[in-house]
Formats: C-alpha cells, structure tokens, sequence
C-alpha cells in the first residue's frame, strides 16, 4: 500500500521553490515520499529525463485564516479560497499550510509585534458543534464535544481536494498551539485564549476543563494525563483522517508552536496508525 502522507511535528514548515520552477497548473501527480538519494527532498515517484527521481521542494504563501474564517464581525465573511489558489498557481506555488485555529477568537493585542491592531477577532467554524444549552463565554452557545461539526470538516475536504487539483500540496494543522503557549499572557488581561478555548468549563456541556493547574489563565491542553480531553482529541483526529486521508496531496502537522512533547508524540502515534503511516 502507497503510504499517503508523511506526519510533521514543527514550528515552522520548510518553504522554498519548486525543482522545476514552473507553476504546477495539474493535479498533484503522487503522495510525496521522502527522496531516496537526498532526504531533505520529498518526491512524487515522477521521473526526469535521465531516469532519476524528480525532487519536490516544497513552497507557500501563508496565511492564517486559509481555514478558519477571522474577522471583526459575530459571523465571519468566507474566505476567498479559490482567489488564495489563484494567487498561489500565479506564483508558482505549490504548498499550503492549513491553519488550524482552536479558539473561538483572537485577541490582536497578543500580537503587537506583527500589527498595529489592538482589537478582538471571532473565528469559525470550530471542529464540534455549538449546541447549547447556555451561553459560552463569548455569548454563543456552548460546545457539544461529543458532537463533530459536519460543516469543519466538509470545509476541510473541499478545499485539500480544491488545492490538489491545481498541483498544490496541503499540509493539514491538526491543533494550533501558539494562542494558549505564547500569546495567552500578552494582553493586559492575561488568559483570553484560554477564555476562548472549547475546553474552558465555562465553553462546553460535556464538564471538560483543562485547566489543571487551577490557574485559571493557561489551560493545560496540548498534554497528556486527562483521559476524556485525550479522548476528544482523538476522535477528531480519526474524523480528519476519514475525510482527506484517500487524498494524495496531504501531509499532516501535528501542532504550531505548542504541545507537552509526549501529548505531541501521542498525537503523531495516533494519527500514524489511522493514516497508515510505518
């Protein structure tokens, strides 16, 4: 069996042109595999005129919305997926990074270094369903963890296979860790990312709070020792698999910025035997 995809465990994905240099405008031809005779290539089983294999460099412009809609507003706009491709195959791109967002908002002021904008951005669709009953704490219906939003991962399905028929090959963010790692304690009123997240008490029905040093800021997500948020974790993992995973222009990502190094190795463990991965 062809193994479909390869598991990332990073900060940073590796950007760079591809080895033709010209614009892929087809479908992606093969699951990326690592090169045979240079590991720090993948390549999709193609081969030159010589014989060799052809080597795939991968690169992207990134954005962080490509996903998970931002904006100002209760109900964020869409996202102009199919203009991001256009840009993309206009660019001889042929890589994205499908940027996971796990809270329900982002609070700008955690990110003074990268814009002048102080205000706060709601963010949708959430991988589980708003259910209620009661209010969460941004005044939307609480989350249903036992109950996976069909909506997240339609999205997630339409624009993989959208990108794969233009050539590009998509790198799917299973968590995002940076809000509640890096930014959660940059605002004057530390813990907005943890406010925001699903598994804040105040945030779901199902009694789930990772807060488990009981400070009331951080929320201890991204680690293992709590069997029911592991559990929910992995059950989306599994619905994420079964909706790309047949798919030949996925690789996975396990976390940005974040996750207790265990949790991320559980994490790749997990989604390795669901996706067929040695």
């Amino acid at each position: 069996m062809i193994m479909r995809i390869h598991l990332l465990i990073s900060i940073s994905i590796l950007l760079g042109v591809t080895a033709s240099g010209t614009a892929a405008e087809s479908p992606s031809p093969g699951p990326l595999r690592v090169h045979p005779t240079n590991p720090r290539y993948f390549t999709d089983g193609t081969k030159l005129a010589d014989g060799s294999l052809n080597a795939v460099y991968l690169t992207g412009s990134h954005t962080w919305n490509n996903l998970v809609d931002m904006e100002r507003k209760e109900r964020p706009e869409r996202f102009d997926f199919n203009a991001y491709l256009n840009f993309l195959t206009e660019h001889n791109h042929n890589f994205i990074r499908l940027w996971a967002w796990d809270l329900t908002t982002w609070d700008r002021m955690s990110s003074q270094q990268y814009t002048d904008q102080k205000d706060e951005l709601r963010t949708s669709p959430q991988p589980w369903l708003r259910t209620g009953p009661g209010q969460a704490l941004d005044g939307k219906l609480k989350f249903d963890l036992n109950r996976l939003n069909p909506a997240y991962f339609e999205r997630l399905l339409e624009r993989v296979s959208a990108a794969g028929r233009r050539g590009i090959y998509v790198s799917v963010m299973l968590f995002e860790g940076w809000g509640l790692t890096h930014a959660n304690r940059r605002t004057p009123v530390p813990g907005w990312a943890w406010r925001s997240h699903p598994f804040h008490p105040d945030n779901n029905v199902n009694g789930i709070n990772a807060d488990r040093d009981g400070d009331g800021v951080t929320g201890e997500v991204h680690r293992l020792g709590d069997n029911a948020i592991n559990g929910f974790q992995s059950a989306y993992i599994r619905k994420v698999a079964d909706t790309v995973n047949d798919l030949d222009n996925v690789l996975y990502e396990v976390i940005n910025e974040g996750g207790q190094k265990e949790w991320n190795w559980w994490v790749a463990g997990a989604a390795g035997a669901l996706m067929g991965v040695v």
